[in-house]
């Protein structure tokens, strides 16, 4: 059976814009966790590692994805301190989150990310899905996250979902400076269905030229 390489199919499908000098994109790793589920694991990119996330605001991603944090029975929650791994209880790698660099399982306690107050009105960060124009920002302002490729999320779902991410990003160019920067862009990958189609468009066009 012929596959498609995906790293090709993700490049050619992620788009990015710049709306200021330093912010670059937003990218996003695809894979597939030991639970056969789908995760994409959503950065934010600058053009050195001297830049501060502050905020990601006007977010939206559309559908249903799954968590598997320690408020699973309440729907599950977006904010990455429920992130934990607890042996047949919780397990970050099939958990969906959001962050501004933190990092979640062993370190989820440590976690600074906050949660909009668009994102918690209606249903308090919890559930399936992410309101439109969400946004999180680094709430612990002691602790400057800063890098050139910083996590913002993870998003895991089953099979069908055309995933797109789009919103706006702020920060700073350093520590030091008191000036904000904004960016925006958009990162999309197509569904597992969608791949098998080009897989066999490119089998077809192989077979053609051959």
């Amino acid at each position: 059976m012929f596959r498609f390489p995906m790293t090709t199919v993700i490049a050619a499908s992620a788009l990015g814009t710049v709306a200021h000098a330093d912010f670059v994109q937003f990218d996003g790793e695809y894979s597939v966790n030991s639970q056969g589920n789908n995760v994409v694991k959503m950065y934010a990119e600058f053009d050195d590692a001297q830049n501060v996330l502050l905020n990601l605001f006007d977010v939206v991603v559309e559908g249903n994805f799954i968590h598997s944090d320690v408020q699973i029975g309440a729907g599950g929650t977006w904010n990455p301190t429920a992130s934990l791994d607890i042996p047949g209880f919780s397990d970050s790698e099939n958990d969906s989150y959001v962050t501004a660099g933190y990092g979640v399982g062993s370190e989820a306690a440590l976690n600074g990310t906050a949660l909009d107050p668009n994102f918690l009105n209606g249903n308090g960060g919890l559930g399936s899905s992410i309101p439109t124009n969400a946004g999180w920002y680094n709430g612990n302002p002691g602790f400057n996250v800063s890098g050139s490729r910083i996590l913002i999320g993870q998003f895991v779902y089953a099979d069908g979902l055309d995933f797109e991410f789009t919103g706006r990003i702020g920060y700073k160019e350093s520590e030091a400076s008191s000036e904000v920067g904004f960016g925006e862009g958009t990162w999309a990958v197509p569904s597992p269905g969608a791949l098998a189609l080009l897989g066999i468009s490119a089998l077809v066009a192989r077979r053609r030229r051959g």
